[in-house]
């Protein structure tokens, strides 16, 4: 072991610390260093610093005696660690350093005489000293490789095509080494010198401030120096390798003393990360240097920290002489780096290196025993004995003399016995060396030798080995032995039985004396037979029982084998005997010839040119025990030939007779089909003239009868959404087409189906508009059609396209596509707009885009009042872009009008309104006829903006009430008759009014040059346009300022006009952004989202998995009619269960979260049995009776939520019918409950995501459906669920969390070991089968493959959807419409209210306007709060009709059997519950009369039925149930279930505990109530994640007054009340009740709120005065 030798060398001042004038800071005397410190004040009595090394050099003044050159450096350090070199030890030598301070320099040095560094001296000095060499058994050879350590990545500096990240690799022997580093061959110091000075010219260099070569990587010069030794004594040649690291390493810098940026900083950074692991290297190694070694133990070094330390890592601290070179500056400005860097030396002087010979192992060894022979033999000599070199087997001569004789003996003894034990060691130890000694082709020589003799050896086995591997069997030369025959030829002649000398036993291995062949089989004895060999003669000796066959014959008696005989043991095992010592025996004419001497085989052998195989040997066992193999198969043949022979003939016999039935069908349907032609030969010979015409065809049908045929042909003409409805499906496959050809050609063209409704806002252009026969007077409401929306991103256009077009334009697609894809690119006849005329992608787009429309009503007109409308502009697909202000005025007085608006543009027009001319149909009378009859309901206060939420619902009621079918504000002047016109409106005068358009808000800043344009409806001339306005944005609105007088003869037509009938304004603008606007690119709808009324019909999360028992009937869509005739809530548990240890089944852990996409994840145990339990929980009904579960199908086996949609369209694939146990009924409550369990192997679905145990992140999603028989239903009912899962370990305990929740909350925590699910099952009446059979089926295109489909990313062509959304923008807009004519009516009743302008007093009304107010009041109060009750009185109508109109309002309103009961009365919140009934809360005697007062019954139109035959027959209460039953079993399936699962909502109103009293129970309960509307979810507690019963709040009423609290006597009690049950609430908190009930019912919160503000005493206010007209009005 030695320590590393550390040397500190300082350099000279560089130019830089000579311009700062630096003082030198280092003194040297021998081999000690001294810093000073500059930094110290000068009064400060701290003592420089000292450190001693092993050399210190001073090469700071060239001209000082003292100076160290590099000629010393080197013989101090090169030339002594090149002689460790030459004695085969591994060296390195390694210069550290700030950066500048000389490590480069020292280790290489420049090009001068005299200035070489240490690695160009040492390199000269190796090959010198070889040179010097003159011994003939002594060579060397040197190899070298250069490399470079840049940002912790290795490059080779002498190989430029590794100009990559060279990897570090690690050997177990080698130690860490570069891989695919390049090592050369150099002969000569010159060599060295050229790939050094290559080398250095790739090594990254970089200037920096404090250097202007500064290294920038670490470099590393190895030398591979192997001497090779000849030693004669023993003719071997013994190696010693040395390997030379000579270390340049970067230096330590400091960011701000560089100036290092960019690359320069990342550099430094690294190289600091370098060294400093160095460092913590250096300083691990020391600690562990400085232990005692009782205190050694195994410290951590950081090598592989960094990629030096990692290389270097022999050379520290391992199998290596190191020499460390410190190289410093004398300078002040770098005391903390040098002080560092004498530190850092200082420390690594404590590390001790083991370095030990690099020599050949057979060597060393070799040199240690003759070390160890040449004592031996000197021990040997000392005891007088002379042993030869070379006698390995020669016993020792001992000398004996006289004196020795004369000794004792047992000293004779003992000398003796150490003169063996040396021979002995002797004698090994010479054996060694001789085998050390053996050269390789000795060892060859003495294999082959062995080989032969082992080849010979088998050889006389009969084994063939063909350089050393057994090529195969062939019989032996001399042994007798049986060889195998088998049916199979590839198995035959595979096994050699040898016949030894003497005895040879064959049998089984069961035998009581070990057989020497052991076979195995059903006829083979344990004892067999014994082959005697004497004098090569094979005898077989059979034992009793044995079954044995020699050459056919069977053998009972000993017999001698002969060379070919066979013999067949057992039945199976068959031999042939080969003797090669005995000839083969000549055959003889009579093969039956038997000798008469027993014991000898005399028969025949097989011919020379027979084969003798297992066939052989068979056929002729058969022939010798007598049995004819032809005559058998002769036989077998004939009786297969009578069988086919039979069948045939009974085939022919079949196919006969069903020929004559076929033939006799023909005969049958010609005969139809000639009767058919015959009748409609008569029909053809009629005349139209023979036919009755439409008189006659009525003639039997009374006026009611055809009125009622034209309105049910009116009404299913128009009925437009189903046959929208097979557009959409049956043309999806040509906007699929039309799409995959726009992408392959990339025309940025997108293809959609849209519907088209022509309504005010969306008028229908002339190309796009239905082709009707004119009868639009009948149309219930406006046509819709369905187009295709064409998106053009490329131009930034839409256009809308009929299906025609699209048929049209998608053939001139697909002949572009062809030519597309015949025609080059480099063609010169690629235009293709040149080949089809066009493109058909593209159409023509306007420059300016409507922004949308807005109406304005004129009845002001009548008055005259002048009014200022802000109007909504609307797009056609009901989204409010922006707001008008119109102004309209009658102009009386011209003059005094033209001078009020001096300001903006002023025109003037005259049209006429003739009374020939009526105003085509307005589309503003498209309104259904259920929006007409209940308008009011359509205007909610919600809807209206926040300046008119002052109006009362009787104003509206006003304006509804007098609506004549729903136009305008035409109740306030319908009444107005011609004789009672204004004075300005006089027929046949001319009538002047002005429409100033003043602003546009709220327009989109998309739009540029916005202008407005307006017109009457009728009329088809040139509109009235403004001028175009720039849109600044920025909230300013575009004024424009447009005044229009225009002038107009007063008509009947023009008069009717300005009643009811508005003026559209059309705002264009130009879209100023391409691609596209935004509203294509959005993904989601704009604005607010549609009722839900109004979206389609909740969908489970997944569809059905399908049976597969029962197939895609199973899912198939119900035939049902529109007729409901009940729903039912049901309340749904899932539970998987596994095998516990104690034999139960214990339901898996549940964790439950909202967030999860199924609420809740299984955990599940790998590999246990599993069973699947369901729950469910509803009210009890009559109507649903739960007969049995059909089946249980889990499929759909995914790591995502999303099932694949192959999944939902084909077979399912993995979906398991599982075993089910017969269904139960337990008590729970007094609720309905049916319960049902399954066996579930989930190693059946061959899915590895059930199988093994989850990855870490990874959810498991399975779908089931359970298919339950319902009674009186023709098809089962599905309950689908989605649950997800987790796999984890057989052995993990899943139930951790459960119980650290039951130690922090005690045993009563509810266990999360369900999922619940709710769902809506409703019973439709069942279609009768002629019904069934006459449904439509519509063909869906949707699905068809396209070509070049798969580039459609997804996309698919709206279906039933669009229908919806549609829907729902037709509501928009006649919600908008509406909105706008209330607005224009209330202004208008404002203005009345008020007066304007033009009248003379406040008060002063015309006798008109005083009518027409009166007439509103008094409808208002009418309509508010008078009921009329003889418009409800019926007429004389006699006893049958009352009770039919009595039955026929029964039905209509649901209630049967009431008894005529209040009960108004009981549903109204207020009113008071019977004083006597008792209070006592703890019986549900209270609840109970609650809801036997508040509840009632629906029934079906058969129970009807069937309870008035009950009570005619008088059969009671039982009665009617046994009687339904039996009618409905009688009559077959009455109803069809549809189950879906109902998706709760997110949102929660309320949630907290409340004292519930459930009806039916006894006492208070204490439950957590969670409200998500429409639903009240209860649960035990806050903890419980189980839903435990449910409430369906749009099937139940709440209510609640004081005159209730007083009667319970309990305060702060509201009660929910369904159709089934009621429960009593009671809140926690006096402030909580309102709260409650406004989270449950807020309507019933704000009338409850308002009836007890109007209780509060109010102040004495002063006596009003009477109001006027118009203000009674208001009122």
């Amino acid at each position: 072991m030695s320590s590393v030798k550390v040397a500190v060398r300082v350099r000279p001042f560089n130019s830089r610390e000579i311009a700062r004038d630096c003082k030198c800071i280092i003194e040297m005397s021998g081999n000690t260093t001294v810093i000073q410190n500059p930094k110290a004040p000068p009064g400060n009595k701290e003592p420089p610093k000292s450190f001693n090394f092993d050399f210190s050099y001073w090469s700071h003044n060239p001209s000082d005696p003292e100076f160290s050159s590099q000629v010393m450096v080197y013989k101090d350090i090169g030339e002594e660690m090149l002689q460790h070199s030459f004695d085969g030890y591994n060296i390195c030598i390694f210069a550290y350093g700030q950066t500048g301070a000389g490590k480069s320099y020292t280790m290489m040095g420049r090009g001068e005489e005299g200035q070489e560094g240490i690695i160009p001296q040492i390199c000269k000095d190796l090959f010198r000293r070889i040179r010097q060499t003159t011994s003939e058994d002594l060579k060397y050879s040197v190899e070298v490789s250069y490399m470079e350590i840049y940002c912790e990545r290795v490059r080779d500096l002498l190989n430029p095509k590794n100009k990559g990240n060279l990897r570090v690799r690690e050997h177990p022997a080698l130690g860490p080494y570069v891989e695919d580093l390049s090592k050369l061959a150099v002969m000569s110091y010159q060599d060295i010198y050229d790939l050094i000075d290559e080398g250095n010219k790739a090594r990254t260099v970089a200037a920096t401030n404090m250097n202007e070569t500064s290294s920038r990587s670490h470099a590393v010069f190895t030398i591979f120096f192997t001497q090779q030794r000849h030693d004669k004594t023993t003719n071997l040649v013994s190696e010693k390798v040395s390997k030379i690291s000579l270390v340049d390493l970067a230096g330590s810098e400091r960011a701000d003393s560089t100036g290092a940026k960019g690359t320069r900083l990342k550099e430094g950074a690294n190289i600091n990360k370098s060294l400093t692991t160095l460092g913590k290297v250096i300083s691990a190694l020391a600690e562990i240097a400085s232990k005692t070694k009782k205190s050694k133990k195994a410290d951590f070094i950081p090598y592989r920290d960094s990629v030096l330390t990692w290389l270097l890592r022999e050379n520290l601290g391992g199998n290596s002489k190191t020499a460390m070179i410190a190289a410093i500056s004398p300078a002040d400005i770098n005391y903390d780096e040098t002080l560092s860097t004498l530190r850092y030396a200082d420390r690594a002087k404590q590390i001790v290196c083991k370095a030990v010979v690099n020599e050949d192992a057979n060597a060393k060894l070799i040199r240690e025993l003759k070390e160890e022979i040449l004592k031996l033999r000197e021990l040997l000599k000392a005891e007088g004995i002379d042993v030869e070199e070379g006698e390995e087997n020669a016993s020792p001569m001992r000398k004996k003399s006289e004196s020795e004789s004369a000794l004792s003996p047992k000293l004779s003894r003992a000398a003796t016995t150490i003169a063996e034990e040396a021979v002995d060691q002797l004698q090994a130890s010479e054996k060694l060396i001789a085998e050390l000694n053996e050269t390789w082709e000795e060892k060859l020589k003495r294999t082959e030798q062995i080989r032969v003799q082992r080849e010979a050896v088998f050889a006389e086995m009969g084994l063939a080995v063909k350089e050393g591997v057994t090529v195969g069997v062939y019989s032996p030369k001399k042994t007798p032995h049986l060889v195998n025959l088998n049916e199979d030829p590839n198995l035959s002649e595979c096994l050699l039985y040898y016949i030894k000398d003497g005895v040879t036993r064959l049998g089984t291995a069961e035998g009581h004396v070990p057989q020497d062949i052991q076979l195995c089989g059903s006829h083979i004895l344990s004892e067999h037979c014994i082959f005697e060999n004497t004098d090569g003669v094979i005898c077989l000796i059979p034992h009793r029982g044995a079954l044995i066959y020699v050459n056919g014959r069977e053998v009972n008696e000993p017999i001698i084998l002969k060379t070919g005989s066979r013999v067949i043991l057992g039945k199976n095992h068959v031999f042939r005997f080969t003797h090669p010592g005995q000839p083969r025996e000549e055959p003889v004419s009579n093969k039956d010839t038997v000798s008469d001497t027993p014991g000898t085989n005399t028969d025949s052998a097989p011919s020379v040119t027979e084969t003798v195989d297992w066939d052989f040997a068979q056929c002729e066992l058969l022939e010798k025990q007598g049995i004819d193999l032809k005559a058998e198969m002769q036989k077998r043949l004939m009786a297969l030939e009578e069988q086919f022979r039979r069948e045939k003939e009974h085939a022919d016999q079949q196919f006969e007779e069903q020929r004559k039935n076929y033939e006799a069908r023909i005969d049958a349907l010609q005969r139809q089909v000639e009767e058919q032609s015959v009748t409609m030969s008569m029909y053809s010979s009629y005349t139209p003239e023979d036919f009755h015409n439409d008189e006659d065809i009525f003639e039997c049908w009374s006026a009611r009868e055809v009125g009622l045929a034209a309105w049910a042909f009116r009404k299913w003409k128009y009925h437009q959404f189903t046959s929208l409805r097979d557009d959409l499906w049956g043309n999806a496959i040509f906007l699929k087409e039309a799409n995959a050809i726009s992408v392959e050609l990339r025309k940025k063209v997108q293809f959609q189906f849209t519907l088209l409704t022509d309504t005010p806002y969306s008028p229908l252009p002339a190309e796009l508009a239905p082709r009707d026969d004119g009868d639009d007077d009948y149309r219930p409401s406006a046509p819709t059609v369905v187009a295709v929306e064409v998106t053009d991103t490329k131009n930034g256009a839409t256009h809308y396209w009929t299906l025609e077009k699209l048929r049209q334009r998608l053939e001139l697609m697909r002949e572009m596509y062809h030519n597309e894809a015949e025609l080059s690119p480099t063609s010169p006849d690629h235009n293709i707009e040149s080949v089809t005329g066009g493109d058909p992608f593209y159409d023509r787009f306007p420059w300016f885009r409507l922004v949308g429309r807005s109406f304005v009503y004129l009845s002001n007109l009548l008055y005259p009042v002048p009014l200022i409308h802000k109007v909504a502009i609307v797009n056609e697909k009901g989204d409010v872009k922006g707001y008008l202000r119109v102004a309209v005025q009658a102009v009386i007085d011209a003059e005094k009008n033209n001078a009020e608006f001096a300001a903006g543009v002023k025109q003037s027009a005259k049209i006429s309104f003739d009374d020939d001319i009526v105003p085509a149909r307005s589309r503003l009378k498209a309104i259904s006829s259920v929006e007409k009859n209940n308008a009011i309901n359509a205007i909610n206060i919600e809807d209206r903006p926040e300046q008119d939420s002052n109006i009362k619902i009787e104003e509206l009621a006003v304006g509804e009430c007098d609506a004549d079918s729903g136009r305008g504000d035409s109740s306030l002047a319908s009444e107005l008759k011609e004789e009672d016109l204004p004075e300005h409106l006089t027929l046949g005068r001319e009538f002047t009014f002005r429409v100033t358009v003043l602003q546009a808000h709220s327009v989109s800043t998309d739009y540029a040059d916005v202008f407005c344009q307006f017109n009457f409806l009728h009329r088809n001339e040139d509109a009235f346009s403004t001028e175009p306005v720039k849109n600044a944005g920025k909230n300013t609105p575009l004024g424009f300022y447009h005044v229009q007088n225009i002038t107009v003869p007063v008509t009947k037509s023009f008069v009717e006009y300005i009643k009811s009938q508005p003026i559209v304004f059309e705002v264009f603008g130009h879209y100023q952004q391409h691609p596209l606007h935004k509203d294509a690119k959005q993904d989601g709808p704009v604005g607010r989202a549609p009722p839900r009324r109004m979206l389609p019909p909740s969908l489970p999360i997944s569809a059905p998995v399908r049976s597969p028992k029962w197939g895609a009937a199973s899912v198939a869509p119900p035939c049902c009619s529109s007729h409901l005739h009940s729903k039912h809530d049901l309340l749904v548990w899932f539970e998987i269960c596994e095998l516990a240890p104690s034999g139960d089944y214990v339901p898996a852990v549940v964790e439950h979260s909202d967030e999860l996409p199924c609420r809740g994840l299984f955990l599940l145990h790998q590999g246990i049995q599993r069973r699947i339990r369901i729950t469910i929980l509803h009210e009890p009904s009559s109507d649903l009776q739960w007969t049995d579960v059909r089946e249980l199908v889990v499929g759909r086996i995914r790591n995502t939520p999303e099932p694949n949609d192959d999944s939902n369209d084909g077979d399912e694939d993995g979906a398991l019918s599982l075993g089910l146990f017969p269904g139960e009924r337990p008590s729970l409550d007094d609720r309905a409950v049916f319960r049902f369990e399954a066996a579930w192997d989930s190693s059946l679905h061959g899915s590895p995501l059930l199988n093994r145990v989850s990855a870490n992140g990874e959810v498991v999603y399975i779908t089931l459906s359970a298919y339950l028989e319902v009674e009186n239903c023709g098809r089962p009912a599905i309950v689908t669920k989605d649950l997800s899962v987790v796999v984890v370990g057989r052995e993990a305990r899943t139930g951790a969390g459960r119980s650290l929740r039951r130690a922090l909350f005690g045993s009563r925590a509810a266990r999360a070991d369900r999922l619940t699910g709710l769902y809506e099952l409703s019973l439709h009446r069942a279609l009768e089968p002629g019904v069934q059979r006459r449904q439509r089926r519509v063909l869906d295109t949707s699905g068809t493959y396209v070509r070049g489909e798969e580039n459609l990313h997804g996309w698919r062509p709206r279906g039933d959807s669009l229908i919806f959304d549609h829907q729902w923008e037709l509501e928009k807009m006649t919600r908008l419409e509406q909105v706008g004519r209330t607005r224009h009516f209330l202004a208008l009743r404002e203005r009345l209210r008020h007066g304007h302008e033009n009248t003379v007093a406040p008060n002063d009304f015309t006798k008109t306007e005083k009518e027409v107010s009166n007439m509103a009041a008094k409808a208002a109060s009418e309509c508010a709060y008078a009921r009329d009750d003889a418009v409800y009185e019926p007429w004389d109508m006699s006893p049958r009709e009352r009770d039919l109109a009595s039955k026929f309002i029964k039905l209509i309103q649901g209630r049967i059997g009431n008894n005529n009961k209040d009960v108004d009365a009981a549903v109204s919140p207020a009113t008071p519950v019977d004083e006597g009934v008792s209070a006592d809360i703890s019986t549900p005697s209270l609840l109970s009369s609650i809801h036997s007062a508040s509840s009632f019954e629906l029934c079906s139109p058969e129970r009807a039925l069937l309870e008035k035959a009950a009570a005619a027959g008088g059969w009671g209460a039982a009665g009617v149930s046994g009687a339904l039953a039996g009618s409905l079993l009688g009559a077959g399936a009455l109803f069809v279930p549809d189950c879906e699962e109902v998706r709760v909502s997110a949102a929660v109103a309320r949630r907290g505990y409340l004292n519930v009293l459930q009806h039916g129970t006894h006492g208070w309960k204490k439950r957590w109530l969670v409200v998500r509307r429409p639903y009240v979810f209860i649960y035990r507690d806050e903890r419980d994640p189980v839903e435990r019963a449910v409430i369906n709040l749009a099937n139940a009423h709440v209510e609640y007054s004081e005159d209730q609290e007083q009667m319970v006597r309990m305060p702060n009690t509201f009660s929910v009340v369904s159709k089934e049950r009621g429960y009593l609430l009671q809140t926690l908190g006096d402030k909580e009740v309102h709260d409650w009930l406004y989270a449950i019912n807020p309507l019933l919160a704000g009338q409850i709120r308002s009836r007890s503000s109007r209780r509060r005493p109010a102040p004495p206010a002063p006596p009003a005065p009477p109001a006027p007209p118009a203000a009674r009005l208001a009122a």
